[in-house]
């Protein structure tokens, strides 16, 4: 493939609208520049252009990921031009973002004519090889072939940070608009195929009706909304409401059509391979469905029970658990609402139908059962709720509305957690540091941050930790960081923001020295929080209720 197309499926025409978009804080502005151009697209290039303006390079189904972390750009840029660490640190200082250093590097390189076909075809690229070598010379042959500013947007959408005040929920909005469908249909269909790209063409040809439930595409998982008080909850909730524990384990989406079972992470990450025991579990269970739940270890002579999450922790990021370590650290699956059956979707249904269906499945293994739930109305019965669910050793409650749908990917008051025997917080590493001591060759010193609001993911960094994890965990993470280092001065790097904490503290205090203006005393690593990615961590207005200036 050349590359060169079309001038209208030009990847510098892409760009300029992203420019467009960037350039312009308001909702309906942004709207219209992709209103405006995405009609002018063939339907390859359409889908194309979709996946990237949703900040993604693939489906969010699609498995693939191109492994290309801030050292392999960084030395790429530095093979193409010759530019050494002093100039690109310098750059990257200038911008703090990947993307805009790279474009500054390259300043004044013409416009390229690669397709957006082409583009796409770069990540697939990067996906198929191994290798850090045969990566950084795609990276670098890719940004020698384009202009600066199509090299700024292929390194932002490399580093998975596009920055320009948009989402795929808007990238719906722009299809419905730009090709005269209901915003519901669109979104319908986006939740039935996982495929923002292949929607926005199914919307030109009117043909959204059609899109079926892509089984073993992972759906967004609702998520409930925390309140600190039961007199809060019972403000809030209509009463009489339903009564969950809330479990220690990873929230887990089971995909399940006879025998064929697969698994999936709250990241939306495929993690089947690593729990054989649950897959037997599930297998059987029916056809088309979706199951949302959680998985956790459990007591080896009786599955029921549940095991703390340090213990579930030694499964995890394990693709092949021997036998061994299956029968010393059992997986169990809860289950505890339904997303489709008979490759229906239900999310419609009230929780009280979904529950009724659920129950109904021919449940065969105590390695996969239904969670219990108790129907409640008092802040009093949802303080004994609590009480008895820590007696368990589970982390707290969930609350739900009977009649509540289940709403992939939002939070609202319909399901209310309590969880407040420890105050935690979920935070994204920003940088990392060198240890002292024994841990001079490791990373082990973490810059933490929180979003600045649930419609603003910018990071706004609150604390800094190096208590809470083993030596073992902490040599993991060194590794990782490694790959997705952006930046280093001396003992200190700058990382892209991937790998989420949770973290407990003594107080919240204001402070003058983090971008959030408060500050975490005695914090403390909890775990890594690989099953949260860094769009669901908590926000400043969370910190300040723990500060008491909520």
């Amino acid at each position: 493939m050349s590359g060169v197309e079309h001038s209208a499926d030009r990847f510098a025409r892409w760009v300029v609208a992203a420019d467009r978009i960037r350039a312009t804080t308001k909702r309906l502005e942004k709207l219209a520049v992709l209103e405006g151009y995405l009609p002018t697209l063939d339907d390859a290039s359409l889908m194309v252009a979709a996946h990237f303006f949703s900040g993604i390079v693939f489906p969010r189904h699609d498995q693939r990921t191109i492994n290309v972390g801030g050292s392999i750009l960084w030395s790429a840029l530095a093979e193409l031009t010759g530019a050494d660490e002093e100039a690109l640190a310098a750059a990257y200082t200038r911008h703090g973002d990947l993307g805009d250093m790279v474009g500054d590097v390259l300043a004044g390189r013409p416009s390229g004519q690669q397709s957006l076909e082409w583009m796409a075809a770069q990540f697939a690229s990067l996906s198929a090889v191994r290798g850090t070598g045969m990566r950084r010379t795609i990276v670098r042959d890719t940004l020698g072939a384009l202009g600066a500013d199509e090299a700024r947007y292929f390194a932002k959408l490399v580093a998975g940070e596009l920055r320009i005040g948009l989402k795929e929920a808007q990238v719906e909005e722009a299809v419905a608009r730009a090709f005269g469908r209901t915003l519901g249909a669109v979104r319908h269909a986006n939740l039935l195929r996982g495929d923002v790209g292949e929607v926005a063409v199914l919307a030109r040809r009117d043909a959204l009706a059609e899109a079926t439930l892509a089984l073993f595409h992972p759906l967004g998982f609702m998520l409930a909304q925390p309140l600190p008080t039961a007199a809060e909850i019972v403000a809030v909730m209509p009463a009489p409401f339903v009564v969950e524990d809330k479990y220690d384990g990873i929230r887990v989406q089971a995909h399940v059509d006879g025998d064929e079972v697969r698994l999936y992470s709250r990241t939306l990450d495929e993690i089947t391979q690593g729990y054989p025991d649950v897959v037997a579990a599930l297998g059987g269970l029916g056809r088309g469905l979706v199951l949302d739940g959680e998985l956790l270890a459990v007591d080896p002579t009786d599955r029921r029970r549940a095991r703390p999450f340090a213990t579930l922790q030694r499964r995890l990021g394990r693709k092949e658990p021997s036998a061994a370590m299956m029968a010393d650290i059992p997986a169990a699956f809860v289950a505890y609402d339904i997303l489709a059956a008979s490759s229906l979707l239900v999310i419609a249904n009230g929780w009280r139908d979904r529950r009724a269906l659920l129950e109904s499945l021919p449940w065969h293994s105590d390695g996969a059962h239904v969670a219990p739930y108790r129907s409640i109305s008092t802040a009093e019965e949802i303080d004994a709720a609590f009480d008895s669910a820590r007696a368990n050793g589970n982390e707290g409650i969930i609350v739900k509305d009977p009649a509540s749908p289940y709403t992939p990917g939002r939070r609202g008051k319909t399901w209310i957690k309590l969880k407040r025997a420890l105050a935690t917080l979920d935070v994204v590493v920003t940088g990392v540091e060198r240890g002292h001591g024994r841990r001079n060759g490791v990373l082990s010193d973490y810059t933490f941050a929180v979003r600045a609001s649930e419609s603003d993911n910018t990071l706004l960094n609150v604390g800094k930790a190096y208590n809470g994890l083993t030596d073992v965990e902490i040599a993991a993470l060194t590794e990782r960081f490694k790959a997705i280092t952006t930046q280093q001065f001396g003992r200190y790097r700058a990382v892209r923001p991937e790998i989420v904490l949770e973290v407990t503290f003594d107080i919240v205090q204001k402070s003058a020295r983090h971008k959030a203006g408060y500050a975490l005393r005695f914090p403390r690593i909890v775990r890594v929080r690989d099953d949260k990615p860094p769009s669901e961590i908590d926000t400043l207005q969370r910190v300040r209720e723990l500060a008491g200036d909520g």
